[in-house]
C-alpha cells in the first residue's frame, strides 16, 4: 500500500492483524501491553529482573500505545508508544531523562516521541515492525507532526565495545537543525577517527531496527546516554518528515491494508 500526505491513522487490518491504538479506558488491556513491554523489552536488557512483573512508568496516562493484534489468535503481536505536545499534557518528555530537547520543545515544530517498541517473540519475522511502522506514518500524519524523535538503545553500558558504530553515527548522520545533547550519564561519540572507521565493523554492531531507521533517513544527536537502570547505551534519532527516504519506506510498506 503506497502512502499519500493527508492520510489518517486508523483501525485497519492487514491479513490476520488489526492495527489500533490502545483502548486506554481498557485496564485488562494495558495491563497486557505493559505486560509484553516487560517480558520482551525490559527483561531483554536487564536479565537481573523478577521474572514476573509489568512495565508501568506512568507514561501510558499521557500517551498513545500501537498495537498490533494477531486475530486469529487474539494476542498482541507487537506495539509502540507515541506522545506528542498534545498528548503529554505539560509534563515531561521520556526522552528529557537523558537529553536536553528544549529547543525543539519551545520551537513552533509539532513532533511525535516513539518509546517502548517491542515485538512478541513468536512474530520477529519483521512484518510486524513494518506494521507498527506504517500506523506511525499514519498517527503522524494525521497529527501534522514534522518530527519524529526517539531514543535507540545498544546493550549493555559500555559504549566502547560499539566503538565503530557511534563513531560512524556521528561521523554521518549527525542532526545539527536543534541542538540536542545528552545530558544524562553521557558520552561522546567519537572513538575512532573519522578516517579509522571501519564501515563492516560499525554495521555489525549496529542494532537491525536503528539500520533500518538510517535507511529511512533519521539522523543522530549529540552524544550517546548510559541507562543503568534499563542496561543500554542510548543515542536519540530525529526523522525530518521531509527528509524520508520515501522510495524505501514505500518498498519496505508495499502491503494490502484494508
Amino acid at each position: 500500500m503506497l502512502l499519500c500526505a493527508g492520510e489518517t491513522m486508523k483501525e485497519f487490518n492487514v491479513e490476520k492483524f488489526k492495527i489500533r491504538l490502545m483502548d486506554k479506558n481498557n485496564p485488562e488491556e494495558i495491563k497486557k501491553v505493559q505486560k509484553l513491554r516487560y517480558d520482551y523489552l525490559l527483561k531483554f536488557y536487564n536479565e537481573s529482573l523478577p521474572e514476573e512483573g509489568i512495565d508501568d512508568d506512568g507514561y501510558d496516562e499521557f500517551s498513545d500505545s500501537i498495537l498490533v493484534i494477531d486475530i486469529e489468535k487474539d494476542i498482541i503481536a507487537g506495539t509502540y508508544r507515541v506522545a506528542t505536545k498534545e498528548t503529554i499534557k505539560g509534563h515531561k518528555f521520556l526522552t528529557e531523562d537523558e537529553y536536553d530537547i528544549h529547543e525543539l520543545i519551545e520551537s513552533d515544530e509539532n513532533f511525535l516521541e516513539l518509546g517502548r517498541a517491542v515485538v512478541h517473540v513468536d512474530y520477529r519475522n519483521g512484518f510486524v515492525i513494518q506494521l507498527l511502522l506504517l500506523a506511525i506514518y499514519h498517527y503522524a500524519t494525521e497529527h501534522n507532526l514534522k518530527y519524529y524523535l526517539g531514543l535507540c538503545s545498544f546493550h549493555g553500558t559500555d559504549p566502547s565495545i560499539y566503538n565503530h558504530a557511534f563513531s560512524l553515527l556521528a561521523r554521518d548522520y549527525s542532526f545539527t537543525k536543534y541542538n540536542i545533547k545528552a545530558c544524562s550519564n553521557s558520552f561522546d561519540l567519537h572513538f575512532v577517527k573519522e578516517d579509522e572507521i571501519d564501515p563492516m565493523i560499525a554495521k555489525s554492531q549496529l542494532p537491525p531496527l536503528l539500520r533500518m531507521y538510517l535507511k529511512l533517513g533519521h539522523r543522530v544527536c549529540d552524544g550517546g546516554s548510559i541507562d543503568y537502570k534499563f542496561n543500554s547505551c542510548d543515542v536519540l534519532i530525529v526523522l525530518d518528515s521531509d527528509n524520508i527516504n520515501i522510495k524505501y519506506f514505500n518498498r519496505m510498506m508495499n502491503i494490502n491494508a484494508k
